[in-house]
């Protein structure tokens, strides 16, 4: 039914609608059951396309080949259930036919890689790509992810449709037109970007348009040989008279704009919040209120005045007062007023009244005393959490060319695969903490070894990244707090973490899909570009490593510039905050425990 109501919109949206689709939508519940039950009885056979072109904005015409309405519904259908499987297994850097990816994304990347100290731009692109794609091949790629046999062959009986009064075409190419083509072909280049990759070269793909960033001309003429014998290898072949190499100063075309020296969009689109987070970090400091102004004040020194319509939350560190007006006027308005030990561990919170709802929480404690109802959304938690650790390295390693990380992203990959069929939580529990050593393995590989980090440890954190870890993760496990009671859940009651007195489980299973990215990409950034250094941190017995005064507010700044980073939920259908996901997320949970959504789903990064 949704497929067949985004078929009928598309057709209203172009205009008049065709006489078939006025037709079909006259009866179209009785056709969507008699085509349901050819589906699932097996009878269902895709009808030949029709060829059809129309006028491109610069001049000329595209062909493309139209299916019927009951292939395209069924076409629209698969999509949704094939784009969740695929999507997650393609490279951070290819922008084209993703929700929530596009153009502006694949410049962004392109400067992004000029600022990281590319010089040149490789460019080429392949020579007719949707009709030089060989089925075969890529069929048997489709069946590495998709382990049912009758979805692949219904792909493949789509993928084969003849177009009426035309030749058949041997066994190659997608159709340009078909509902289905775009994420094939993106699946199919995705060998293309891993051969590139395991080679340390970034591939910055829109489509079959490809930008590859490099250090200098040689390298780039050298890169576009390997890219033309990884294409043939892929029974594809590069456009001979669009293959170049480009400096930034001299403006590089990619996707319709030209990115120079100074052009282009190269930082995160950040959320600009009417409400913000206060962080207050000054040992001895005094909180106030007067009128309508939250005030910081170390004895005579005002450090802050911010008007309290502004701040959506509080997070004092270690020796912080405050005042019982403030007390009453942050409970009344709702502002989460939390204290930390220096170290970042949680020490009390101050919230208002919960708006719960017993039916709701009721829902959560009976899913969480089904086993099976329980694993089933925690398999979605763990495989969004590997899915974004391979993200993560695949980003922070784009230049690096090191053969045991490529191994690395493969196993990350499988271990994925792995979680989302666990028979039961310890078996689920053990790929992800294979996943998690090969993932924070393969960072210590990354970062280097002036940061003696090895491996991911935490009471108490033995070097600088482990503190810096550990103080991002209490962070984000306290955002997660308040997001499961402004949803309505209970915090301490989860699916994947086992209930633990004062421990909040549901919280810990909300962060781990955000962990690598919101905590683990602030720690890189600020360890590559030395924001932080190992000099920021101090070493003791008792309580391991720690920032100091200069580092934490660094950590902070820049923690907090993470959480306002925009990013397409699609659930929400737009660009929020990472902040804002994670209510996104909680209350996501909360309309699966109720059955008003049919599975959860994490959101991952790309």
């Amino acid at each position: 039914m949704r497929a067949w109501e985004e078929v009928r919109d598309n057709a209203y949206d172009d205009g008049r609608p065709s006489n078939a689709i006025l037709a079909f939508e006259s009866r179209a519940l009785a056709r969507l059951s008699e085509l349901a039950g050819d589906l699932a009885g097996g009878r269902y056979q895709p009808a030949p396309m029709t060829r059809v072109s129309i006028p491109k904005p610069d001049g000329g015409t595209r062909l493309l080949a139209i299916g019927s309405i009951e292939d395209r519904i069924v076409e629209r259908a698969l999509l949704d259930v094939l784009d969740p499987v695929v999507d997650p297994t393609l490279s951070p850097w290819s922008f084209a036919y993703r929700r929530g990816l596009g153009v502006t994304d694949a410049v962004r990347a392109l400067a992004t890689a000029r600022e990281s100290g590319s010089a040149f731009v490789a460019r080429c692109d392949i020579d007719d790509c949707f009709d030089s794609i060989p089925r075969w091949p890529l069929l048997r790629r489709l069946r590495e992810l998709v382990t049912d046999a009758e979805l692949v062959a219904l792909v493949e009986r789509l993928v084969g449709r003849p177009v009426t009064g035309e030749r058949g075409s041997g066994g190659r190419g997608l159709h340009q037109g078909g509902g289905l083509s775009p994420l094939l072909a993106n699946l199919y280049l995705d060998s293309f970007d891993r051969a590139l990759m395991r080679q340390g070269h970034q591939v910055v793909r829109y489509g079959d348009d490809i930008a590859i960033p490099v250090a200098d001309r040689p390298t780039g003429l050298r890169v576009l040989e390997l890219a033309a014998t990884e294409a043939e290898a892929l029974s594809l072949r590069l456009n001979a008279d669009d293959q170049r190499v480009l400096g930034f100063d001299e403006g590089v075309p990619f996707c319709g704009q030209a990115v120079t020296a100074t052009s282009g969009p190269a930082a995160d689109a950040q959320a600009k919040p009417l409400q913000g987070t206060v962080f207050v970090t000054t040992q001895g400091a005094l909180l106030r209120v007067k009128g309508e102004r939250l005030r910081v004040e170390d004895g005579d020194r005002l450090l802050a005045n911010v008007n309290l319509k502004r701040v959506r939350q509080i997070v004092c560190f270690g020796r912080v007062g405050v005042t019982s007006t403030l007390l009453q006027r942050v409970v009344e308005r709702g502002i989460e007023l939390t204290w930390l030990y220096e170290d970042g561990q949680h020490s009390a919170r101050v919230a208002g009244l919960d708006g719960t709802d017993p039916e709701l929480r009721l829902a959560q404690y009976r899913t969480a005393d089904d086993d099976r109802r329980a694993l089933r959304i925690a398999r979605h938690l763990v495989a969004g959490k590997i899915t974004n650790m391979r993200v993560g390295l695949l980003r922070a390693a784009r230049t690096q060319q090191a053969p045991e990380l490529a191994d690395r992203h493969s196993r990350l990959a499988a271990a994925r695969q792995s979680a989302l069929t666990a028979d039961n939580t310890a078996e689920l529990m053990g790929y992800e903490g294979s996943a998690t050593r090969d993932y924070f393995a393969g960072l210590s590989q990354i970062l280097g070894p002036q940061w003696g980090f090895t491996t991911r440890q935490r009471r108490p954190p033995p070097d600088p990244v482990n503190a810096m870890l550990s103080f991002g993760y209490t962070l984000l496990t306290h955002e997660a707090v308040a997001a499961c009671q402004l949803a309505g859940l209970d915090p301490y009651l989860g699916m994947l973490h086992s209930p633990r007195r004062n421990r909040p489980s549901l919280a810990l299973d909300l962060i781990e899909e955000l962990r690598p990215v919101v905590v683990d990409a602030t720690v890189i950034r600020l360890a590559r570009t030395g924001q932080i250094t190992p000099m920021n941190f101090t070493l003791t017995d008792d309580q391991g490593c720690r920032l100091d005064d200069h580092g934490r507010r660094t950590f902070l700044e820049a923690y907090e510039r993470r959480m306002l980073t925009l990013v397409h939920h699609p659930a929400e259908k737009r660009r929020i905050p990472w902040r804002h996901v994670m209510l996104a997320q909680a209350r996501t949970l909360a309309a699966v425990l109720t059955g008003r959504k049919p599975e959860y789903r994490p959101v991952v990064w790309r």
